[in-house]
């Protein structure tokens, strides 16, 4: 006995008036999301402050600058019968782009190779491109990113990663896309998590100066913004330390004070720390190791 179904229905004709044609500008910018998140509303997918969250949950990760975007998409391969054309394999939908970036961002985006995600993208006429569900929740397009290797600078041309998009389904944005406009922020004001390396001034047993800045590498920028809730230190049994915060000095120094402080404690940001107001997100991936003077 053989049971077979066949592909589902073609959905019914849509009507096909239009007086302007809203076409969205080139993508400059992309951010990954994780399988499975999406925002509720569109209304929410405009809010910044729901970008920022997401950011700070690691839910979405915004990415690098577009460049050089072409598409690579791939024709249907087709077998010609006597009477009709037989469709042997689909095309797939794939755009390249290069993004010109330092090493540490070669090596951040490259962690995410081959990696099942949602992508959103940013046009420059100040659009988001995503996907609209049936139940109004808003995600990116599904795809598979390859990051490839790093291209060394030449004398006309920056260091450089390239990157390839393979869309899982090109029907996801044919059929169900969602093209939307933020009023007050776009693509220039949304960034991933920045790193933060901690560095002791000095330790003693009631006191511990320390300098806090964002970069790669030790980081370039200095950071002088932390309050108390976003500084922890812990014992060599990873308990947390009670300690008096005293913010940044002149110099960019923070002075923590307390009782007990020993070689080995450890000094780091209370997780993914936000700052309010800008909505910048910092981590300390490798904590602090106190040495005392």
């Amino acid at each position: 006995m053989v049971y077979q179904e066949c592909k589902n229905k073609k959905t019914s004709k849509k009507n096909t008036g239009a007086k302007e044609q809203c076409l969205e500008g080139l993508t400059i910018k992309t951010a990954a999301h994780v399988p499975g998140f999406s925002f509720p509303t569109i209304a929410d997918a405009k809010n910044k402050a729901l970008w920022n969250a997401a950011v700070a949950a690691k839910k979405i990760i915004p990415l690098y600058e577009v460049e050089e975007l072409a598409s690579a998409n791939t024709e249907d391969t087709n077998f010609d019968g006597r009477r009709k054309q037989y469709r042997t394999a689909s095309g797939k939908k794939v755009s390249t782009y290069s993004s010109f970036l330092s090493l540490c961002s070669h090596s951040a985006l490259k962690s995410y190779h081959g990696d099942d995600m949602g992508l959103f993208e940013f046009t420059e006429d100040g659009a988001v491109i995503g996907v609209i569900n049936d139940d109004g929740t808003v995600k990116g397009q599904s795809v598979v990113m390859n990051v490839g290797k790093r291209i060394s600078a030449t004398a006309d041309r920056p260091p450089s990663t390239q990157v390839t998009i393979n869309y899982k389904d090109f029907n996801e944005l044919e059929d169900d896309g969602a093209i939307f406009r933020p009023e007050s922020w776009g693509a220039d004001d949304i960034f991933g998590i920045f790193d933060v390396t901690l560095t002791q001034v000095s330790a003693t047993t009631t006191e511990i100066k320390f300098k806090a800045a964002a970069g790669c590498a030790g980081g370039d920028e200095e950071i002088t913004s932390f309050l108390a809730a976003n500084i922890v230190l812990k014992d060599l049994d990873g308990a947390t330390e009670s300690v008096t915060f005293v913010p940044a000095d002149a110099e960019g120094i923070y002075t923590i004070t307390g009782t007990g402080f020993a070689d080995g404690f450890t000094l780091g940001l209370n997780g993914v720390v936000s700052q309010t107001g800008t909505g910048t997100s910092y981590e300390a991936p490798i904590p602090l190791i106190i040495e005392l003077d």
